[in-house]
């Protein structure tokens, strides 16, 4: 059928412009009035300050904190005991508290030349927190059990000496509030992996067990129930919100997607760019979503604080790894060597996770919708991307997918083209594996196979954009082609490509210029593909 492909064009307009307008609204970059980001530990000058509990009498209410401020400092640090009593002094300080039946926020504020400021929170417990749980869906449930449970396992198997932590460990948080925040936290982390995970019986229920030799924490991701293990300091003093976060972020990331999870197909010596960047990613995201809406769940105020606390000191080695991994040449590093005694891999996958939280705080939307983009590409994860990813050798090629494929993976986080500020960063990309895995993703969102086969027009990206974007489209065969942008009365802007292809996949970049070379107006446009008799559009949002 012969088709008058402009005026086809333009009918299609009438039909989706609802759609299109709806479209601005949800594109109009809302951004959430947050109380707590991430933005001064992970821009400017580095955050120096930590300080801590070291003796605590809640008969008497006599409390004594130290801590360490590795900038040089000539006036004393500002103590906000969060009882109406300030004063000014240096480490260490003492406090008697009168009221022993709440829990306080102290505030340690150092001063530095020139005006400058930062402010340490230690959250004084002198009674239990004060929650109001809300109903969780079971299959999130996290509990920390006061007997042995066994484990079962469907790949590897299970450490020995394995225990439990009985009641001696539950000083004054009780155990079911603990097991609710990590069941929040789960809640969480469930949405961030798009509810694409393996389910054991219909759920994800994890256990939290003990091992008294181990000096850290550790993911049995593949154990039923789904569990993680921690050494006895876990629940002794400050809780360790953050690493058990952290260790459930690698829980929920390695049994993804659900019917080809990452666990046991990248493990080994390449395992580290996909499972700690993705653990690290998690475990703020989380902490960032509880410490913000905590409220909606319940949870009292010093509770939060907790939290808060645990991963200020996280965030801080994030920040700092990344600077060594800028400071010390900017070694890439996909692959951990068994024989050297350090993890060649460490700033580098520390490297993913600063810029994944740098884009979130840069963005100001938030958290929650830049994970589940992150795992939507990484969910494309099937028998051939894993043979590309080959975690069993150490080539250049394996090197460069898996760098390429953890950047398309931020990339769709923040619908950004990020390979140019990696490439700076001295990630080996390739283009061909990024335009890939693009169209993949692409094709399974719309339910069908990769295929240059047939005519294809690809979403364009990133978008909303502004100034530039990227259209892409496939031809089965050599075809003359027309490739036009038109505004939403189905007027001509721009058009892109006129003239004979070769078959393949194409792309061109659009930099919003209309056909006299003057930017255009915000809005929501149409890029339209002739080729072959056949007739593509699809919307996308310019905003200035």
């Amino acid at each position: 059928m012969n088709l008058n492909t402009d005026v086809f064009c333009k009918k299609r307009f009438g039909i989706i412009v609802f759609a299109a307008t709806s479209l601005i609204a949800v594109a109009g970059f809302w951004q959430p009035a947050l109380a707590f980001d991430f933005s001064r530990y992970l821009f400017g000058e580095p955050m120096t300050l930590s300080a801590w509990v070291v003796e605590i009498n809640r008969s008497t209410g006599y409390v004594l904190m130290n801590g360490v401020d590795s900038r040089q400092l000539t006036t004393p640090f500002t103590w906000n005991w969060g009882d109406g009593t300030v004063y000014d002094g240096w480490f260490p300080q003492s406090h008697t508290y009168t009221g022993l039946t709440e829990n306080y926020v102290v505030k340690i504020i150092a001063h530095y030349s020139g005006g400058a400021t930062d402010t340490a929170e230690v959250v004084v417990r002198f009674v239990a927190p004060d929650i109001n749980p809300i109903s969780l869906p079971p299959e999130v449930e996290v509990t920390v059990p006061d007997a042995m449970v066994t484990l079962a396992t469907r790949l590897y198997d299970v450490p020995e000496g394995l225990t439990w932590f009985d009641d001696s460990f539950f000083d004054i948080i009780p155990r079911s509030t603990i097991e609710y925040v990590l069941s929040v936290a789960s809640h969480i982390q469930k949405d961030f992996v798009n509810d694409n995970v393996y389910l054991i019986d219909g759920g994800f229920e994890q256990v939290v067990l003990r091992d008294s030799l181990f000096g850290g924490m550790y993911s049995l991701w593949f154990t039923d129930p789904v569990s993680f293990v921690s050494g006895n300091f876990g629940f002794q003093g400050t809780i360790g919100w953050s690493s058990f976060m952290h260790e459930m972020g690698h829980n929920y990331t390695l049994n993804s997607p659900a019917d080809y999870y990452y666990g046991g197909r990248i493990d080994g010596n390449a395992n580290a760019i996909y499972s700690e960047s993705m653990a690290q990613i998690f475990q703020h995201a989380a902490a960032y979503e509880i410490i913000n809406h905590g409220a909606d769940y319940g949870l009292s105020d010093d509770l939060i604080a907790d939290v808060k606390e645990s991963v200020v000191s996280s965030i801080k080695l994030v920040r700092s790894s990344y600077d060594d991994y800028l400071n010390d040449g900017m070694n890439f590093a996909s692959w951990h060597d068994p024989a050297t005694p350090w993890d060649e891999t460490f700033n580098t996958f520390m490297t993913i996770a600063y810029k994944f939280l740098a884009h979130a705080e840069t963005d100001g939307l938030g958290y929650r919708m830049p994970a589940k983009r992150m795992m939507q590409m990484l969910q494309i994860f099937d028998e051939d991307l894993r043979q590309r990813y080959d975690q069993q050798n150490n080539t250049a090629e394996a090197d460069s997918f898996r760098a390429t494929l953890m950047v398309a993976a931020v990339s769709h986080a923040f619908l950004t083209d990020l390979r140019s500020e990696f490439r700076d960063l001295n990630f080996p990309i390739s283009d061909e594996t990024y335009d890939e895995l693009r169209w993949i993703l692409t094709d399974v969102e719309e339910g069908t196979i990769p295929d240059v086969s047939r005519l294809g027009l690809l979403q364009n990206y990133p978008n909303p954009f502004n100034p530039s974007t990227t259209i892409s489209f496939t031809l089965p065969e050599n075809s003359r082609v027309n490739l036009s942008i038109y505004n939403l009365e189905g007027r001509l802007v721009k058009t892109l490509i006129k003239g004979t292809l070769d078959e393949g996949r194409k792309q061109i970049a659009w930099d919003a210029t209309d056909s006299n070379g003057n930017h255009v107006s915000s809005g929501v446009y149409f890029y339209c593909l002739k080729a072959g008799g056949n007739v593509l559009t699809r919307k996308m949002v310019l905003i200035h």
